[in-house]
């Protein structure tokens, strides 16, 4: 049997550069109440569901609620990706080599629907896809990763997740998938994640089945 059943791929920061027009989008919402956002407040947004982006910018100072604070930074990180939607190097060969395996893949996402049906439209390979208005709890609770691979029809523990930000390893390693680690924005402890990459560039499906499963579900 092809190790492994699906690959699992974070978005912002991980299958496409995104990271910075959400926290640039945060700093103009910033800018517009008259709030200053302090690193620590814009580190806290790296991999965060768009909850806790809301709690974080309340917070800071940023009136309004939740989903009104929500609906702004969608619509001014869908302008910006409609503008300028760049992959992050090495993640589109990858994703071809591992379609071209007929091996499933798909995005596991907090960012709303609008924005992943938008990345999905514009990559070159099929993704299915988990947004974080599809699930009730955003990362680091597993539930996106397992909604993933039931929509796959695989068993989590035979999938390889990759992800940027210590919030999304959590996700992934809490769901049993194998992780690798590929930061971007932010350094982070992978030492729960099966492997830690600088970066994607020049990365294949060797690299992948590589990290093999758990001896409890590998196949005889």
């Amino acid at each position: 049997m092809t190790w492994p059943d699906a690959v699992l791929w974070d978005m912002d920061g991980t299958l496409i550069d995104s990271e910075r027009a959400w926290l640039d989008a945060a700093g103009e919402l910033a800018a517009r109440a008259g709030v200053t956002l302090h690193r620590g407040d814009l580190d806290r947004l790296v991999g965060a569901s768009m909850a806790t982006t809301a709690r974080v910018l309340q917070e800071a100072g940023i009136a309004g609620d939740a989903a009104a604070i929500v609906d702004d930074l969608t619509a001014r990180v869908q302008r910006g990706l409609a503008e300028h939607l760049v992959f992050r190097p090495g993640a589109l060969a990858l994703a071809a080599e591992v379609a071209a395996a007929g091996i499933p893949q798909a995005i596991v996402s907090m960012s709303n629907r609008v924005i992943v049906d938008h990345v999905v439209a514009a990559a070159p390979v099929a993704l299915a896809s988990v947004a974080g208005d599809d699930v009730v709890h955003g990362k680091p609770h597993p539930e996106a990763y397992l909604t993933a691979a039931a929509q796959l029809g695989v068993e989590i523990e035979r999938c390889v997740v990759l992800e940027d930000s210590a919030t999304g390893l959590a996700a992934g390693v809490a769901s049993g998938a194998v992780v690798i680690a590929v930061p971007l924005y932010l350094p982070v402890d992978a030492s729960a994640a099966a492997a830690e990459w600088d970066d994607l560039a020049g990365r294949t499906l060797a690299d992948l089945q590589q990290l093999a499963p758990p001896a409890a579900v590998r196949t005889p």
